[in-house]
Protein backbone atom coordinates (compact mmCIF):
# COMPACT_ATOMS: atom_id res chain seq x y z
CA UNK A 1 0.00 0.00 0.00
CA UNK A 2 1.72 3.04 -0.99
CA UNK A 3 2.41 5.98 1.51
CA UNK A 4 -0.58 8.46 -0.18
CA UNK A 5 -3.05 5.82 0.61
CA UNK A 6 -1.92 5.04 4.14
CA UNK A 7 -1.89 8.79 4.69
CA UNK A 8 -5.22 9.21 3.22
CA UNK A 9 -6.66 6.48 5.55
CA UNK A 10 -5.18 8.10 8.39
CA UNK A 11 -6.64 11.67 7.94
CA UNK A 12 -10.03 9.47 6.93
CA UNK A 13 -10.08 8.43 9.95
CA UNK A 14 -8.83 11.41 12.29
CA UNK A 15 -12.13 12.80 10.43
CA UNK A 16 -14.22 10.48 11.62
CA UNK A 17 -13.74 10.13 15.25
CA UNK A 18 -16.58 11.36 17.41
CA UNK A 19 -16.18 12.47 20.95
CA UNK A 20 -18.48 12.64 24.12
CA UNK A 21 -21.47 14.73 22.82
CA UNK A 22 -23.57 13.89 26.30
CA UNK A 23 -22.69 16.95 27.79
CA UNK A 24 -21.90 19.07 24.60
CA UNK A 25 -24.78 22.15 24.01
CA UNK A 26 -27.18 21.01 21.30
CA UNK A 27 -26.35 23.42 18.91
CA UNK A 28 -22.60 22.24 19.08
CA UNK A 29 -24.29 18.64 18.42
CA UNK A 30 -25.77 19.76 15.28
CA UNK A 31 -22.10 21.22 13.82
CA UNK A 32 -20.58 18.07 15.07
CA UNK A 33 -23.19 16.45 12.69
CA UNK A 34 -22.88 18.43 9.85
CA UNK A 35 -19.20 18.09 10.41
CA UNK A 36 -19.00 14.16 10.49
CA UNK A 37 -21.71 14.23 7.30
CA UNK A 38 -18.80 16.22 4.89
CA UNK A 39 -15.93 14.05 6.07
CA UNK A 40 -17.61 10.80 4.94
CA UNK A 41 -18.35 12.58 2.01
CA UNK A 42 -14.46 13.21 1.69
CA UNK A 43 -13.54 10.17 2.36
CA UNK A 44 -15.79 8.40 -0.20
CA UNK A 45 -14.44 10.63 -3.08
CA UNK A 46 -10.86 9.64 -1.93
CA UNK A 47 -11.26 6.37 -2.36
CA UNK A 48 -12.81 7.23 -5.67
CA UNK A 49 -9.74 8.87 -6.24
CA UNK A 50 -7.04 7.45 -4.70
CA UNK A 51 -8.25 3.73 -4.51
CA UNK A 52 -7.14 3.02 -8.32
CA UNK A 53 -6.49 5.35 -10.29
CA UNK A 54 -3.93 3.19 -12.33
CA UNK A 55 -6.87 1.19 -12.73
CA UNK A 56 -9.49 3.23 -13.87
CA UNK A 57 -7.23 4.92 -16.39
CA UNK A 58 -6.17 1.46 -18.19
CA UNK A 59 -10.01 0.59 -18.34
CA UNK A 60 -10.45 3.76 -19.98
CA UNK A 61 -7.56 3.05 -22.39
CA UNK A 62 -8.98 -0.61 -22.79
CA UNK A 63 -12.36 1.27 -23.81
CA UNK A 64 -10.87 3.73 -25.84
CA UNK A 65 -9.11 1.19 -28.12
CA UNK A 66 -11.78 -1.09 -28.56
CA UNK A 67 -13.67 1.83 -30.02
CA UNK A 68 -10.76 2.09 -32.47
CA UNK A 69 -10.64 -1.90 -33.18
CA UNK A 70 -15.06 -2.12 -33.65
CA UNK A 71 -14.29 1.14 -36.10
CA UNK A 72 -17.05 3.04 -33.70
CA UNK A 73 -16.05 6.64 -35.13
CA UNK A 74 -19.32 8.07 -33.57
CA UNK A 75 -18.54 6.98 -30.11
CA UNK A 76 -14.81 7.84 -30.69
CA UNK A 77 -15.57 11.03 -31.63
CA UNK A 78 -16.60 11.54 -28.13
CA UNK A 79 -13.80 10.43 -26.62
CA UNK A 80 -11.48 13.87 -27.81
CA UNK A 81 -10.50 16.48 -25.38
CA UNK A 82 -13.13 19.26 -25.24
CA UNK A 83 -10.12 21.18 -24.84
CA UNK A 84 -8.47 20.31 -27.91
CA UNK A 85 -6.08 17.23 -29.12
CA UNK A 86 -2.60 17.54 -29.67
CA UNK A 87 -1.46 14.90 -32.68
CA UNK A 88 2.34 13.99 -31.96
CA UNK A 89 4.43 12.53 -34.72
CA UNK A 90 6.60 13.09 -37.50
CA UNK A 91 3.69 12.60 -40.36
CA UNK A 92 2.41 15.62 -42.23
CA UNK A 93 -0.97 14.34 -40.78
CA UNK A 94 -3.57 15.89 -39.46
CA UNK A 95 -3.06 19.61 -41.04
CA UNK A 96 -2.40 20.79 -37.78
CA UNK A 97 -0.67 19.94 -34.40
CA UNK A 98 -3.55 20.62 -32.01
CA UNK A 99 -6.88 20.24 -33.39
CA UNK A 100 -10.62 21.00 -31.59
CA UNK A 101 -13.46 18.76 -31.54
CA UNK A 102 -15.13 20.32 -34.19
CA UNK A 103 -11.97 19.83 -36.56
CA UNK A 104 -11.60 16.22 -35.51
CA UNK A 105 -15.44 15.22 -36.41
CA UNK A 106 -14.81 17.28 -39.41
CA UNK A 107 -12.19 15.05 -40.28
CA UNK A 108 -14.09 12.32 -39.36
CA UNK A 109 -17.05 13.24 -41.75
CA UNK A 110 -14.67 13.96 -44.77
CA UNK A 111 -12.86 10.77 -43.67
CA UNK A 112 -9.34 12.78 -43.57
CA UNK A 113 -6.78 13.41 -41.67
CA UNK A 114 -7.22 12.08 -38.10
CA UNK A 115 -9.60 9.68 -39.66
CA UNK A 116 -6.60 8.43 -42.28
CA UNK A 117 -4.58 8.31 -38.44
CA UNK A 118 -6.74 6.40 -36.54
CA UNK A 119 -8.29 4.11 -39.46
CA UNK A 120 -7.04 4.10 -43.06
CA UNK A 121 -3.31 3.63 -43.72
CA UNK A 122 -3.81 4.42 -47.70
CA UNK A 123 -4.94 7.79 -47.38
CA UNK A 124 -3.02 8.65 -44.47
CA UNK A 125 0.27 7.10 -46.20
CA UNK A 126 -1.46 9.47 -49.63
CA UNK A 127 -1.90 12.74 -47.61
CA UNK A 128 1.76 12.51 -45.86
CA UNK A 129 2.80 12.14 -48.97
CA UNK A 130 1.33 14.37 -51.04
CA UNK A 131 2.19 17.01 -47.95
CA UNK A 132 5.60 15.70 -47.66
CA UNK A 133 6.61 16.70 -51.38
CA UNK A 134 4.87 20.02 -50.88
CA UNK A 135 7.20 21.00 -47.83
CA UNK A 136 9.98 19.04 -49.04
CA UNK A 137 10.08 17.01 -45.94
CA UNK A 138 12.40 14.34 -45.27
CA UNK A 139 11.92 10.65 -46.02
CA UNK A 140 10.06 8.74 -42.98
CA UNK A 141 12.46 6.04 -41.57
CA UNK A 142 9.39 3.98 -41.60
CA UNK A 143 6.60 3.59 -43.58
CA UNK A 144 2.86 5.03 -41.56
CA UNK A 145 0.58 2.78 -40.57
CA UNK A 146 -2.81 3.77 -39.33
CA UNK A 147 -3.53 2.81 -35.30
CA UNK A 148 -6.40 0.10 -36.58
CA UNK A 149 -3.63 -1.70 -38.84
CA UNK A 150 -0.82 -1.56 -36.09
CA UNK A 151 -3.89 -2.99 -33.52
CA UNK A 152 -4.37 -5.77 -36.80
CA UNK A 153 -0.88 -7.25 -36.43
CA UNK A 154 0.10 -6.76 -33.01
CA UNK A 155 1.96 -9.83 -31.37
CA UNK A 156 0.87 -8.32 -27.66
CA UNK A 157 -1.49 -5.62 -26.56
CA UNK A 158 -0.19 -4.66 -23.15
CA UNK A 159 -1.19 -1.32 -21.12
CA UNK A 160 1.26 0.83 -18.72
CA UNK A 161 -0.14 3.30 -16.85
CA UNK A 162 1.45 6.57 -15.77
CA UNK A 163 -1.50 8.63 -13.59
CA UNK A 164 -1.75 11.85 -11.66
CA UNK A 165 -5.23 12.60 -10.73
CA UNK A 166 -6.94 13.80 -13.67
CA UNK A 167 -4.51 13.42 -15.98
CA UNK A 168 -2.00 9.94 -17.35
CA UNK A 169 -0.30 8.84 -19.62
CA UNK A 170 -0.82 5.11 -21.49
CA UNK A 171 1.77 3.51 -23.65
CA UNK A 172 0.64 0.56 -25.22
CA UNK A 173 2.61 -2.05 -26.57
CA UNK A 174 2.14 -4.06 -29.24
CA UNK A 175 4.81 -6.47 -29.20
CA UNK A 176 7.36 -7.83 -26.34
CA UNK A 177 9.42 -4.57 -25.78
CA UNK A 178 9.20 -2.59 -23.00
CA UNK A 179 8.20 1.18 -23.00
CA UNK A 180 12.01 2.07 -23.40
CA UNK A 181 12.63 -0.28 -26.58
CA UNK A 182 9.44 -0.04 -28.39
CA UNK A 183 9.53 2.25 -31.40
CA UNK A 184 6.35 4.43 -31.46
CA UNK A 185 4.65 4.08 -34.92
CA UNK A 186 5.74 0.61 -35.29
CA UNK A 187 4.74 -1.73 -31.96
CA UNK A 188 4.08 1.54 -29.41
CA UNK A 189 1.33 4.03 -29.23
CA UNK A 190 1.41 6.88 -26.29
CA UNK A 191 -1.74 8.27 -25.59
CA UNK A 192 -2.35 11.02 -23.19
CA UNK A 193 -6.08 11.33 -21.41
CA UNK A 194 -7.73 13.97 -19.35
CA UNK A 195 -10.36 12.69 -17.08
CA UNK A 196 -13.58 14.92 -18.19
CA UNK A 197 -17.35 14.94 -17.67
CA UNK A 198 -16.73 11.29 -16.21
CA UNK A 199 -14.89 9.94 -18.93
CA UNK A 200 -11.24 9.81 -20.30
CA UNK A 201 -10.80 11.28 -22.80
CA UNK A 202 -7.69 12.21 -25.26
CA UNK A 203 -5.44 14.87 -25.12
CA UNK A 204 -2.64 14.14 -26.46
CA UNK A 205 -1.42 11.08 -29.08
CA UNK A 206 2.18 9.81 -30.17
CA UNK A 207 2.06 7.71 -33.05
CA UNK A 208 5.37 7.93 -35.04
Amino acid sequence: MSYTRLFKIAACRRLTQTIPLRAAPSHFRAFHALALLSAVAFCSVSVFVFAGPQKELQKGAEEFVRLIEARNTAALQNRFSEQGTSFVGTAYVPSKVSLSPEEIRKDFETKTGVYCLFFDTTCFRAEDSKERTQQNGRALNAPLGAITDLLATAKAKRFVTYNNLNNGKVTLLLSDRTPDTARLGQDAVNFYFRFEQGQWKLRNVEYN
